[in-house]
């Protein structure tokens, strides 16, 4: 292409020719020119092109652009880069050996190959998060939550696939290594630990129970130990919860599979148990009074079971207790503790109402007055 040049230039540099000198800084200037200015040209002219065609998916298409043109510019110019290395030769005064022949010359050739897969990767793993955030977005629009679970795990696996095929793509047609050799010397079991170690393929196997059991679904409010919790993502690692502090704990998937798990979203109504503490000095007509007048109001209210209960069930050191059993009908737990709320509130009325006070912790002492009158002498 540029042989004319050795028409006007004589001599040499390094032992390479004008022409192939001139290549090299033409690729050079390509590379500079294409990510100031062409790039952001090219990519916008594209996403005309794209907008004009297709009205419905323009907000799709411009965003899948914006969203990879980083990627796209890295890896161009890159490629420009080494286009332009490969226009010149290394002075053969130099005694390198072939390039394919262990040496210099190879070392440089394979790492700039490695170095484009590389970027190559980054791309796709690039497009397949956009997608994956696409699908999360549709999917929130559907009722069912089952595909809010599944978009995000499939997003994991794809980069995974992807990663592994362009690893062993690498390994057999760039580094030349026997793939079939490596994998029969390491073995199965040996390469999965050798790559992740145990404790990470125990989460790599509890991530696929919880995907096939599913115990829960991204969405789902848990309870796990002590940490109550709205399941943000399953991960292939790590399970995400969103506490109900709005603070997000990362468990690993085998404490998620090895634990208990209470998931909250399934249950159809919700429990509150508590008791009421009332003075002695509260009268058992009054007493009974309460506690027919919250079990009547339990009973009728729209949001709680049949399966009410209020019972005067103690006398404690310092109070009447009453207790009192109530179901909500949510699966919500906001929700649960707006009825309970209300509950409460009423519950305070019906007491004072009738007149009786809460008791609380308390020592009455009586002293015994016994002293005697002295005598008279």
């Amino acid at each position: 292409m540029f042989e004319w040049v050795n028409r006007y230039f004589e001599g040499s540099i390094l032992e390479n020719k004008p022409s192939q000198i001139a290549a090299f800084f033409a690729f050079i200037l390509v590379a500079v020119l294409f990510k100031g200015i062409l790039a952001p040209l090219i990519l916008r002219l594209i996403s005309k092109i794209f907008i004009r065609k297709a009205d419905s998916d323009k907000n799709v298409l411009s965003n899948f652009i914006l969203f990879t043109q980083k990627s796209i510019k890295r890896f161009l110019v890159f490629m420009f880069f080494y286009i332009a290395f490969q226009q010149l030769n290394f002075p053969k005064s130099w005694n390198l050996a072939p390039s394919n022949q262990f040496g210099l010359h190879f070392l440089l050739n394979k790492s700039y190959q490695v170095f484009l897969v590389v970027l190559f990767t980054l791309f796709v793993l690039r497009v397949i998060n956009f997608w994956g955030l696409y699908f999360m977005q549709k999917a929130r629009l559907t009722e069912s939550r089952m595909d809010d679970h599944i978009i995000p795990y499939l997003k994991e696996i794809s980069k995974v696939v992807i990663v592994l095929i362009i690893l062993i793509f690498t390994l057999s047609n760039i580094l030349n290594l026997n793939v079939n050799a490596i994998i029969t010397g390491l073995g199965i079991g040996g390469l999965a630990v050798a790559l992740a170690g145990k404790e990470t393929l125990e989460n790599l196997f509890a991530s696929f129970t919880i995907f096939l059991d599913k115990p829960f679904i991204t969405g789902d409010l848990v309870k796990v130990d002590n940490i109550i919790g709205r399941v943000e993502k399953v991960g292939f690692r790590t399970t995400r919860i969103r506490t109900i502090e709005r603070s997000i704990v990362t468990l690993p998937n085998k404490t998620m599979v090895d634990k208990p798990v209470d998931n909250l979203t399934n249950r159809a109504t919700w429990r509150a148990m508590f008791e009421l503490d009332l003075t002695y000095q509260t009268p058992m007509p009054v007493l009974k009074a309460i506690r027919d007048e919250i079990y009547d109001y339990l009973h009728q209210h729209p949001r709680t079971d049949e399966n009410s209960q209020v019972f005067f069930s103690e006398f404690s050191q310092h109070a009447l207790k009453i207790q009192i059993y109530y179901f909500v009908i949510t699966n919500d737990f906001f929700d649960f503790m707006r009825v309970k709320d209300e509950i409460n509130f009423k519950i305070h009325e019906i007491i004072t109402h009738n007149g009786a006070e809460f008791a609380f912790p308390t020592r009455t002492i009586f002293v015994k007055n016994d002293e005697k009158s002295p005598k008279n002498s």
